[in-house]
């Protein structure tokens, strides 16, 4: 399959899907030689991106947690990473964007019910998540990597995927509550999300309609 070694193109041999090696699922370190993030997401709309950016604005007040609050513009659900770069790797955009045209779903209700903290070293996530883990999210998840693997492309795969919306980073632990009220949107569409490391920018390189 095809991965990237440097600034080249490499060839892997390709495996059952099922078995592959997804790759090295630690935490990574700070590389500052990287200035490109690629990943695919699905984006909450508008307004409900502003109502997690309160969630996060009453929390941090309750439990004295930084105010270095995620923009709005920023607030995602992760579904697949595909690399960190130096720099923007057109040939794996290319690949990455012709794969994902082969992607089918229907629209979906997504939810997150609770705010919970995210145990990773010195700055831990403030994320809010389910009690339930989503089935719709978790079949796009197996669906996208599956392209990428038919593709040649690295993937990821997790079969313990929890999808979250991070909404700050900090120090501090905020035990795992239940929110008043639930977020909730209509997901009707993936995106390939060009995160610019260090501008605290994203750029979407991609849009993909469930249209089922």
């Amino acid at each position: 399959m095809l991965g990237k070694a440097g600034n080249e193109v490499v060839r892997r041999n390709q495996q059952s899907f099922a078995f592959a090696d997804t790759g090295n699922r630690r935490a990574r370190k700070f590389d500052p030689s990287v200035k490109s993030n690629l990943f695919l997401a699905v984006l909450p709309e508008p307004e409900t991106a502003l109502q997690a950016v309160e969630i996060g604005r009453h929390l941090s007040l309750e439990f004295g947690l930084s105010r270095n609050f995620r923009s709005h513009e920023l607030m995602h659900v992760s579904l697949n990473p595909i690399g960190a770069y130096p720099r923007l790797p057109e040939d794996v955009v290319f690949a990455v964007c012709a794969a994902m045209a082969n992607v089918h779903a229907m629209p979906f209700e997504m939810s997150f019910d609770r705010a919970m903290s995210f145990a990773n070293g010195y700055a831990r996530p403030l994320v809010l998540s389910s009690a339930l883990r989503s089935e719709e999210m978790m079949d796009l998840h197996v669906q996208l990597a599956k392209e990428m693997w038919s593709a040649g492309l690295i993937f990821s795969y997790n079969p313990r995927f929890l999808p979250h919306m991070t909404l700050l980073y900090d120090e501090k632990t905020v035990p795992e509550r239940e929110l008043a009220e639930p977020l909730r949107w209509t997901v009707r569409e993936f995106v390939l999300v060009h995160s610019l490391v260090g501008e605290g920018r994203h750029e979407y390189l991609g849009r993909w309609p469930l249209l089922g």
